[in-house]
């Protein structure tokens, strides 16, 4: 297995705090919003009107912003492809096969966070050909036309490699897969240090492994306004985290002051995939992919086993996916097909998740015992690894209408403001 280099910021972490040395940026839902054509109503709108709110139970079929490239559009040669991607999210081994099988060039640009993301998009300081945001902003991405719709003749890995549920008839998001294809799934749980705390005490605890005081000072916690409450939501029995109850995101709100507070619980970003392997944190909330990135940071003669990751049997707990998309402004449309396509591959996907990032992409191809067998994941993170049928029980967090978002984002200040 390659040696994995260490990344500078987690992939999807959400740094909007209220001071320090972070960067103040609006909220990707402000930034969409305040590029919504006149005359639109609505949280962020655009050529087809208000966005519709997609849940799994209440998918949406996008409007098409113009028709997909013709099948025929030759391949862009000898370009260099501007690729917008969180930072080290790829492997960058494979990133050369690409270049060296189409004789072009990579340009991989990378941003911190959504917010970051979305906001040099809408500005046009990038102009990227593939871009990579969550599947929480794809609607408001088409209603503003930031995407354009996909030739799916130019993408056959889809149909070859994807599971049939991602198939057809698409997600929840993006009925028909007609603007995004996914990149990588993953859940979130509870990650631990075996060597300080039994599997069978994680097991009774599971969410208030978090919460127990005998770990004070040990813990970390996702510094990332969406994860930290939905979990903070399930933990307290509130089983909507999407939920735009106030007394809800209130209680969640609470829980979370408790972790930072009296607990002395730290909002990382970095807490799984590094710091608990240094032993510097005993339990962390943990995306599965975190913690199967973690093995590639123990320190030397430290073996795998010491760590080991919670997630509910009954596999009601957060999930979600990462997606692949072309926006409106890529000069290389066709060239970006190809790397869509390239990533949906059996051979190049699977190298990128088992040899650099952890998170594994939706495939056919990938078994759940060989995961274990050829040692990609360790026995003891046997949970960590991602199975079509959990998509049908586990709780996924959609995009929040304005008026919640603003909700959670208040609550976020108040965790941040020690209240």
């Amino acid at each position: 297995m390659a040696e994995r280099h260490h990344r500078k910021m987690d992939r999807r972490s959400f740094m909007r705090r209220a001071g320090g040395t972070a960067l103040a940026l609006p909220t990707a839902s402000a930034i969409l919003a305040a590029c919504s054509k006149p005359g639109s109503t609505g949280d962020a709108t655009g050529s087809s009107g208000p966005v519709d709110v997609a849940r799994p139970g209440d998918p949406v079929t996008l409007p098409l912003n113009g028709e997909p490239i013709p099948t025929d559009t030759p391949i862009e040669a000898g370009a260099t492809l501007q690729v917008y991607n969180w930072s080290d999210y790829f492997y960058r081994k494979v990133l050369a096969e690409f270049e060296e099988q189409y004789d072009v060039k990579i340009e991989w640009t990378t941003f911190n966070n959504m917010e970051e993301g979305i906001q040099k998009l809408v500005a046009g300081q990038v102009k990227p050909d593939v871009f990579f945001p969550t599947t929480d902003y794809i609607s408001r991405l088409v209603q503003t036309d930031l995407l354009q719709p996909l030739n799916h003749d130019l993408l056959p890995n889809m149909a070859n490699n994807v599971w049939p549920s991602f198939s057809e008839p698409g997600p929840w998001y993006d009925q028909g897969w007609q603007y995004t294809v996914p990149y990588v799934i993953y859940t979130t749980g509870v990650a631990y240090r075996r060597d300080h705390i039994d599997d069978s005490l994680a097991q009774e605890k599971g969410y208030e492994l978090l919460w127990d005081p005998e770990y004070t000072g040990k813990i970390s916690y996702y510094d990332s306004y969406r994860d930290a409450l939905g979990m903070a939501m399930l933990r307290n029995g509130d089983l909507d985290p999407n939920s735009g109850d106030p007394a809800v995101i209130d209680r969640a709100r609470e829980a979370v002051s408790e972790l930072v507070g009296p607990l002395q619980g730290k909002l990382t970003i970095n807490g799984t995939y590094a710091k608990l392997p240094e032993d510097e944190y005993y339990v962390t909330q943990a995306w599965s992919g975190d913690i199967v990135g973690a093995q590639w940071y123990l320190p030397r003669g430290t073996g795998t086993d010491v760590l080991g990751y919670w997630y509910p049997d009954d596999n009601k707990g957060l999930i979600g996916n990462d997606t692949m998309v072309i926006p409106t402004t890529a000069q290389n449309p066709r060239l970006a097909h190809e790397f869509l396509n390239f990533f949906l591959d059996k051979k190049w996907g699977y190298e990128n998740f088992v040899n650099y990032n952890g998170y594994q992409p939706p495939f056919t191809t990938i078994e759940p015992d060989t995961l274990i067998s050829e040692k990609v994941v360790p026995p003891s993170l046997n949970r960590a690894i991602v199975t079509e049928e959990m998509f049908t029980k586990a709780y996924v967090q959609g995009q929040l209408s304005a008026d919640v978002d603003d909700l959670w984002l208040d609550a976020w200040d108040q965790i941040q403001a020690g209240s």
